[in-house]
């Protein structure tokens, strides 16, 4: 028998096993078929097809891109007119700097010659205000926390 056969099954479990050894009955359609459903007349219709979504889309992205150029183009516009005012103020904004530059170093050596009006240097001369043993022979500007710090 077949459960001689399997020795893992016990003889309480018949769960695979057939109840019967008649022959499956299987349903069958009846002669000629079912009549035919017009389901179609009880669908409504159900929005664009595809190619209407497909060209819909590509529009909108199409016309995103052109938005997208269209505003860079302005902002560069843009930059390059800040850019252009930016090189016309140039020379206006160094030449305020170069005063303001030149009453600090003026208002620095005048205190520079008060501290130092007794003091001579290596060669015995007396003290010249702006001048440095340090120089090395190119003529570079003080740095802006230098004024800050002798300022007041």
């Amino acid at each position: 028998t077949l459960q001689a056969k399997l020795p893992c099954q016990n003889s309480s479990s018949k769960m695979s096993l057939r109840p019967s050894t008649a022959a499956a009955i299987q349903d069958m359609p009846p002669p000629g078929g079912y009549k035919k459903l017009d389901f179609t007349r009880y669908l409504p219709d159900r929005g664009p097809k595809g190619w209407q979504l497909w060209a819909g889309a590509t529009t909108l992205i199409m016309y995103g891109y052109y938005q997208v150029g269209k505003t860079n183009q302005a902002r560069i516009q843009q930059k390059m007119q800040e850019r252009k005012v930016r090189y016309a103020l140039a020379p206006l904004m160094q030449a305020e700097a170069d005063r303001e530059y030149m009453e600090r170093e003026l208002v620095n050596l005048r205190r520079e010659a008060e501290v130092m009006k007794n003091v001579t240097d290596l060669k015995g001369n007396p003290w010249v205000p702006g001048s440095s043993q340090f120089f090395g022979g190119q003529w570079m500007p003080r740095k802006i926390n230098y004024f800050m710090r002798h300022h007041g």
